[in-house]
């Protein structure tokens, strides 16, 4: 019955470890320096794409309830309105394309070491 217990207990433990693993992006607004060059991950809903299909190049902004924070993906950008969870290192001062978008997501792809 103890290991049981035991066993049950260290699940749940690792389930909301692995739950909590995502960072808010209020905190990453808030102090955009202490995240620059570090690796995250950030869920939410896609809020808004931009996409330049002639250079094969998008980035979408993520919305997790706290604030907005824009992606750039490894691949392909996903759809307005989908779940997502991204990984990636946080840039700021960021302008792509004569557009600043101060603070930004670099998606790493799962063959990157981080």
């Amino acid at each position: 019955m103890k290991k049981l217990i035991f066993s049950l207990t260290l699940i749940l433990l690792i389930a909301l470890i692995s739950c909590g693993a995502s960072t808010r992006i209020s905190d990453i607004k808030q102090t955009p320096r202490r995240f620059h060059d570090r690796t995250v991950t950030v869920m939410g809903t896609v809020a808004n794409t931009v996409t330049l299909p002639i250079l094969d190049v998008g980035i979408f902004q993520i919305d997790d309830g706290t604030g907005k924070i824009w992606v750039k993906p490894k691949h392909k950008t996903p759809f307005k309105g989908d779940r997502v969870s991204v990984t990636g290192k946080i840039k700021v001062g960021i302008t792509i394309s004569g557009r600043s978008f101060g603070v930004i997501l670099f998606e790493s792809g799962p063959d990157e070491s981080l």
